[in-house]
């Protein structure tokens, strides 16, 4: 974070008055100050705009976009829960930043009673960028939202993106990154996606298991898939992966998404978190952040990871840096997809 305008908007606002509750717990759906910092730089917020927010969680970065846009700007936030919609609210009135207005809302409808805005941000993942939000900026206005890059949900990436003077949205960077999917309605629960889950089961700690993939699809790959989840619930074995020394795991796992091989998977592992990596009938592997490989006992998915990595290799291991967006457009709005262009 090395906006000096950001650094002075975190000076001004105090981060726990807003992140914990009165007894001292941390409010969950609070993002790290240091994502905050790299989004808000991204986002390139200026004295006197419009912003509207998309997911008011604690209301800390509300009030840093309320510092950041001054007394002549403006800060919609919205949030489909509305006991955060109403702290925010409270608190941001209770420190005389009114020019910070907080609604209960699904955030892909935006607030077209509010628009139009030169900046939006999200702090929650979407399947695309919706064409309310297009249609509720100015020309020239910057986007920048957590977007899912392939059918498999927690894919993610950060797009930036603009409102082009013919009212067509462009995008023209990714970085690695995302946040939990956004959703029209209250979860009860981020663990498991609330869309894109084939299959899933329950180990006997009571964590969840569950898989994204395209073969699962259908009636008989159901039936494999719940198979092959409580066989890796039952007893996942775990191995080094294919990566070594140096070698990134996100970069690996930014080029799985532009490439999209045939195989290719989204796995739930239980207390281990979710992963990229290849799956069957027959069996799956995972390659997690920390580069170890999680597998089923038929090992022809960790074959096929390690083949994966040595394409990679060959194509001189493009990662998060080279990744370029590509807009396609279909019915309310534009998907985002990733395209690896190889280093020179």
């Amino acid at each position: 974070m090395n906006d000096d305008r950001v650094q002075d908007s975190f000076a001004a606002v105090p981060e726990e008055y807003y992140t914990h509750r009165e007894d001292g717990s941390l409010i969950t759906q609070s993002t790290s100050a240091q994502g905050i910092g790299e989004m808000l730089a991204r986002l390139d917020v200026r004295p006197g705009m419009r912003v509207l927010e998309i997911g008011t969680g604690s209301g800390f970065s509300g009030a840093l976009l309320g510092a950041l846009v001054g007394e002549r700007g403006s800060v919609v936030s919205i949030d489909v829960m509305a006991d955060l919609v109403e702290r925010a609210q409270k608190l941001h009135t209770a420190r005389g930043a009114d020019n910070i207005t907080v609604i209960t809302r699904d955030g892909a409808e935006g607030a077209p009673e509010h628009a139009p805005y030169d900046r939006i941000v999200a702090w929650a993942s979407s399947e695309m960028l919706h064409s309310t939000w297009a249609d509720q900026c100015v020309p020239g206005a910057v986007l920048v939202v957590p977007i899912t890059l392939i059918d498999l949900p927690r894919s993610n990436a950060i797009v930036r993106a603009h409102r082009t003077r013919n009212g067509e949205l462009a995008a023209d960077r990714l970085w690695s990154g995302g946040y939990v999917e956004m959703h029209p309605e209250v979860l009860d629960q981020w663990l498991v996606p609330p869309r894109g889950v084939d299959a899933r089961s329950t180990d006997a700690q009571g964590h969840p298991w569950w898989i994204s993939a395209v073969w699962s699809r259908n009636g008989d790959g159901v039936r494999a898939a719940e198979a092959l989840l409580a066989e890796l619930a039952a007893g996942a074995e775990e191995r080094e992966g294919p990566l070594g020394e140096g070698e990134s795991v996100g970069d690996f796992h930014a080029y799985l998404y532009a490439a999209r091989p045939e195989g290719l998977s989204m796995l739930g592992l239980g207390a281990r978190g979710w992963a990229p990596g290849h799956s069957s009938a027959r069996g799956a592997a995972a390659l997690l952040g920390d580069g170890s490989l999680v597998h089923s006992a038929d090992t022809g998915s960790v074959e096929q990871v390690h083949r994966w990595a040595d394409q990679w290799r060959l194509t001189r291991s493009p990662g998060a840096a080279s990744l370029r967006p590509v807009l396609e457009e279909v019915r309310g709005g534009m998907l985002v997809r990733a395209h690896a262009a190889v280093p020179a």
